[in-house]
């Protein structure tokens, strides 16, 4: 009968480990989580700010420059539009 309480007092002490071992191993990995999602807002934050710092300096690039883009712009008049559609 002795066997059967040592036994029993050592599962006993076995399950409290785990459940201890269990609760440390998800506080550190609940740390751990918090701390890569800081890390990834922090992260999106910056190139989101590098983003337009690109953008404010291609505008003034392209306002300095002074150069506008000519697209050539094709005039049709109205009777040629409706030809062109009805052929379609």
């Amino acid at each position: 009968m002795m066997f059967a309480n040592i036994t029993l007092a050592m599962l006993k002490w076995l399950i409290a480990a785990f459940a201890s071992g269990s609760l440390i191993g998800f506080a550190f990995r609940t740390q751990r989580i918090a701390k890569a999602k800081k890390r990834i807002l922090e992260l999106e934050t910056e190139m989101v700010e590098n983003h337009a710092e690109i953008l404010r300096l291609h505008k003034i690039h392209a306002d300095k420059s002074g150069n506008q883009a000519k697209v050539p712009v094709i005039n049709l008049k109205s009777d040629q539009v409706v030809a062109a559609i009805a052929k379609a």
